[in-house]
This record gives structure tokens, C-alpha cells and sequence, in this order.
């Protein structure tokens, strides 16, 4: 049995020779960018569940064949030429809510080349409305719901063993036109349950070129991306990857020996420079953090690493020791510097603590870069002012502040659908980058995206007067400039500048 897991690129031209696409599989904020035609993104998320999705199928020995289009910038025509090549028995692929239309019309087109074709979806959405995505003649004909790799392979080996799917757990699927749906299925515990991700198959079977994905942060090349845990023990109302993929569930961890020879053999197989922890959140369990950065001394592995942490559960001593073993920069979530949001959000985080996080690895040398979300339920005048007040004062290199988007399955959702806060259920309106979707009761979404670029400008104009600030951004300068090289960095700033360009053109 062959199977077929792709990651569709959706895009659309724009004036000037350039194309808004998606950032689908890898991402777990689904949204849209703007590139020039040709060249690819300058933000690429490895797509981990389809990777240890691809390496399980092929220890169960299942033939498999992966197309991530959006890393080969290839468009729906080219994929369509690549699925009638491949001729799979079965395709899976993940669904996200802004290209839902633009997933379900793709569906269509492949049962029209291969009405035998089975054709199986998960994803965020998909889990969200399982019974939607079945309606119908749609072409969909099984659904795999939240963490999906174990169910899936499950009901491959199912389909392929002519067993009876209603034994899958976690599965929506039609059966003589009735809609089912089985038990839910418990997260994968242990992590190391799942083979280490597929790295040699992506972006293509054809095609093996995993430091290809690229995450900005990175400050070395080549650079890959990797998880050493999964999950989140904070409850985030606005947080999508935790609330539909995990289910609000535990937080899970690989063993520390375990990552540690992937990581070894990654630099020995890709002749990696930096390893970017793209987690959840890396640092919630201290020991694990700690073990891990113990190991890497004791192996004198050559490599810099990165993460998506929290400032939570940090210490200084932690600290210290992660950048003792070779750790090089450190995103976190603050989301908001008002208390009384602070509350609201289930998040608990202590917004002096975040500071003194700060201080830390700038002691270090760990560069550091926090996001914030502006238009957040309850958001009004003062607590947006006091996040940018915050944000000035806190002395992070870089940060982000985005316009609050409430996807389905999301706490946030449910409490602005329950409100009359929702403008639209047109999901296409739905883009990680857009603001368009919901009402304030305090502010209206004008005077949040104002407010949004007065941050920005705030930030930047602080931090350029604090001789600090302006020194350690120098060293860290000439250390990216030194493990990127000046012709990536151009092409990376050139890309980003076109793209704030065009977004304000289209504006």
C-alpha cells in the first residue's frame, strides 16, 4: 500500500511580481506571507507531525512518498502532476480554517484524477469540525483527530489489513452515507513511542534537504529544527496548538538520551551549526532542560542551539548553564504586560520575573525575542497601553506584537462566539496575520493595528538609546554575520523588507 502525505502551497499574485501564500504544516499559528515569485519564504516551519508520521508509516512497512510543497514552491498544478505520478492507494494531508475552501476544492480535484484514491485529513480544523469535512460527496473520507501519527498509521494499517475502522480510536468516517465518529484517542505517552522524524524524506522523497526550513531566529547555518518535548501545562485561552492538537493534556518530554543522538546525528549527517528547538514550550521541566545541557557538555558536541521556551520556570542558574552548553537565543511568550489580562489568559506568568529572565541572558549573550498579542478578549485602552509600556521597559533584542486571531476550538472562540464578538464565520478570514474576524467591546480593530505599529515604534526607539541595548545588538551582529554569512543575511533582510512593503501598499 502507497501512501502519499503532501503539504499544499495555496498562493495568490500581487502587484509587483510578488504572491501571498500559506504557512500550513510545521506552523502551529496558521497564517499568511508575501513572497516574490520564485523564491521561498523566509520563515519555513518543518513539519513535524508529518515527519513522524512518514517515518512510523515506514517502519510498519508502508511505501511512502512525501510532497511538502510549500518548501519545493511548488503550486496546486505541479502537485497535481506529482500525485498522478506517485499513483497512491492513500493521501493525507492537514487542513488548516484560512485555506479550508482552498483544501476541500484540492480534494475534489484529486478524487477526480483517482476516485480510488483514499483520502484521509487532519489537522487543526479537521479536529475541530470533523463531522463538516465528511458532508456530503466532499471527497474526504476518514478524519484523524489532534495528535494524529498513531491514528493514522493505525487506520493505514487498518485499511490495508481490511480490518474494521470503528476499532480506530480518535477517527470520524462515513459508512454507507452515516457519519462516524470512535472514542477519543489519549495523547502518545511516551513521546518515545514515536520514531525520530523523518528528516531524510523532507522536503521530498526525491528531494533531502532538511536545513532547507529555516526559522529567522537561527543565528547559524545550516540549521535545523527539532522537539525535545511536547505540550504546554499553561492554559492560554487564544492558544490553538494546545487546546485542539493536545487537548489541554499533559506535558511530555523525549528522553534526554534520546535527543541527544538525534542531535549528534544530525551535525554528523547534515553538518548542522545550530539546532532550533521549536517545542511548545522547551523549558518547562527544569531537570529535563538541565540533563540536556549536561549531556551536550559531557559529549562536547559542536553545535549552537535555539528554543521557543517561557520565561516561567527559568532561572539563573538555568540560565547560565544553557548557555554554557552552547545555547544562543531564547523565544517567549509575554502576550500581554497588564495584570488583569495576565488573569484573564490563564497564563501565569510574573511580568518582573520576565525582566529579570531578560537580564539573564543578555549576561549570557542569549539573544532574546518575546511576542505579544494586542486584541485579546477584554483588551480595552489601558491594558493595551500598559503592554506597551511594558514592552518598552523590557529589553528584549527583538520582539513581535501581533493582532489576536480566535480560531476555532480555541477558548477564545468559544467565548467571542458565545458574546456576539464574531464578525464572520468566512474562514478564509481566518488568517493568523489578520484582524478582520472579531469585534471589541473597547476598542475597535483600527485602533488596535494603530496601536500595534505605535508599539513597535515605542520599542525600537527606547532600545536605540540605551547603550546597552545598542552594544549587544553589535556583538550579536557580528556573530550572526559570522555564522550566516553576509549574502544570506541580504536575501533574508530583502525578503522581510519586500514583504512589510507590500503589506503596507496593499493597506
Amino acid at each position: 500500500m502507497k501512501i502519499l502525505l503532501f503539504n499544499p502551497l495555496y498562493r495568490f499574485p500581487l502587484k509587483g511580481g510578488y504572491e501571498k501564500y500559506f504557512v500550513r504544516s510545521g506552523s502551529r499559528w496558521p497564517h499568511s506571507g508575501i513572497k516574490k515569485k520564485g523564491e521561498l519564504p523566509h520563515y519555513l516551519p518543518f513539519p513535524f507531525f508529518l515527519a513522524y508520521s512518514t517515518a512510523w508509516l515506514k517502519r510498519e512497512g508502508f511505501e511512502v512518498a512525501v510532497a511538502d510543497c510549500v518548501a519545493l514552491d511548488i503550486g496546486e498544478e505541479g502537485f497535481l502532476e506529482i500525485f498522478s505520478k506517485e499513483a497512491p492507494d492513500a493521501v493525507f494531508f492537514e487542513t488548516t480554517t484560512p485555506t479550508i475552501a482552498m483544501d476541500m476544492a484540492l480534494v475534489k480535484k484529486l478524487k477526480d484524477l483517482n476516485p480510488g484514491v483514499t483520502v484521509i485529513a487532519g489537522g487543526p480544523h479537521s479536529s475541530v469540525y470533523p463531522a463538516e469535512m465528511l458532508k456530503g460527496n466532499c471527497g474526504v473520507d476518514y478524519v484523524v483527530r489532534g495528535e494524529y501519527e498513531e491514528g493514522l498509521v493505525e487506520l493505514l494499517k487498518c485499511l490495508r489489513d481490511n480490518g474494521d475502522p470503528a476499532r480506530v480510536a480518535g477517527i470520524n468516517y462515513k459508512n454507507a452515507g452515516e457519519l462516524l465518529e470512535t472514542s477519543p484517542r489519549p495523547l502518545i505517552d511516551p513521546l518515545d513511542k514515536l520514531p525520530p522524524p523523518a528528516y531524510d524524506m523532507f522536503p521530498a522523497s526525491w528531494r533531502v534537504e532538511p536545513e532547507l526550513y529555516w526559522d529567522g531566529f537561527c543565528q547559524h547555518r545550516p540549521a535545523v529544527q527539532m522537539h525535545a518535548s511536547r505540550g504546554c501545562p499553561y492554559r492560554c485561552n487564544f492558544c490553538l496548538w494546545n487546546q485542539v492538537m493536545y487537548g489541554n493534556g499533559k506535558y511530555r518530554t523525549f528522553r534526554s538520551a534520546r535527543v541527544l543522538a538525534e542531535m549528534e546525528e544530525l551535525v554528523k549527517r547534515y553538518g548542522v551549526k545550530e539546532i532550533y528547538f521549536d517545542d511548545d514550550d522547551f523549558t518547562i521541566n527544569k531537570a529535563h532542560v538541565e540533563e540536556l545541557c549536561r549531556g551536550l557538555m559531557e559529549k562536547k558536541l559542536d553545535v549552537k542551539w535555539s528554543c521557543m521556551g517561557d520565561a516561567i520556570n527559568l532561572t539563573g542558574e538555568l540560565v547560565a548553564l544553557m548557555a554554557e552548553s552552547g545555547c544562543v537565543g531564547i523565544k517567549f511568550g509575554v502576550e500581554t504586560g497588564s495584570s488583569r489580562m495576565i488573569k484573564d489568559l490563564g497564563k501565569p506568568v510574573n511580568l518582573e520575573k520576565v525582566k529579570e529572565v531578560v537580564r539573564w541572558c543578555a549576561a549570557g549573550k542569549i539573544k532574546t525575542h518575546a511576542t505579544f498579542a494586542l486584541g485579546l478578549l477584554g483588551e480595552d485602552e489601558r491594558s493595551a497601553e500598559e503592554t506597551l509600556l511594558y514592552l518598552e521597559d523590557l529589553g528584549t533584542d527583538t520582539i513581535q506584537v501581533s493582532i489576536a486571531t480566535p480560531f476555532p476550538g480555541t477558548k477564545f472562540f468559544e467565548a467571542a462566539e458565545k458574546e456576539g464578538l464574531l464578525k464572520t464565520k468566512e474562514w478564509d478570514k481566518y488568517d493568523g496575520k489578520a484582524g478582520e474576524v472579531i469585534s471589541h467591546r473597547y476598542l475597535d480593530l483600527d485602533r488596535v493595528e494603530a496601536m500595534r505599529v505605535t508599539a513597535m515604534r515605542r520599542w525600537l526607539f527606547k532600545r536605540l538609546a540605551s547603550p546597552g541595548w545598542v552594544a549587544r545588538q553589535a556583538y550579536y551582529f557580528f556573530r550572526v554575520l559570522r555564522g550566516l554569512g553576509p549574502l544570506f543575511i541580504f536575501r533574508q533582510l530583502r525578503s522581510l523588507l519586500r514583504e512589510e512593503s507590500v503589506i503596507s501598499g496593499e493597506k
